[in-house]
């Protein structure tokens, strides 16, 4: 008898490689939302030394202080802008996991049907 060849084989390739590629795509999602976490954590501390340059404000001139200000209203508003990219990049990081379980999902199912053809080829055998 011959030896067992799955017919499917290039389409579970095809599958594997399209799983492969969801990864990839999640990994750089992910890093990209991890950035994101990483500027906003900066925000925050930036905003706190405004704050703590304000508290000390006795020995700034009216100058200085409307500086700080400025300077802390600005960065308040590129907190706000990170934060909206931010929920974009989350919702970005959970379609690539769902594209990524449904190409698994696809490239499981020729896997289990490569395995049931090749033991009913191996049942035939013997």
């Amino acid at each position: 008898m011959a030896p067992f060849s799955f017919r499917l084989e290039q389409v579970r390739r095809y599958r594997k490689q399209l799983e492969e590629q969801a990864m990839q795509a999640l990994a750089q999602a992910t890093m990209r939302r991890d950035a994101t976490l990483a500027r906003i954590a900066g925000l925050h501390e930036s905003i706190a030394e405004q704050r703590a340059r304000l508290c000390r404000a006795e020995s700034l001139s009216a100058a200085e202080r409307w500086l700080t200000q400025t300077y802390e209203t600005a960065l308040k508003a590129d907190l706000a802008h990170a934060r909206e990219i931010l929920a974009e990049q989350e919702n970005e990081v959970d379609q690539r996991r769902i594209e990524l379980v449904q190409k698994a999902q696809d490239r499981n199912l020729l896997d289990k049907l490569k395995e049931k053809q090749a033991a009913r080829h191996a049942l035939a055998e013997r």
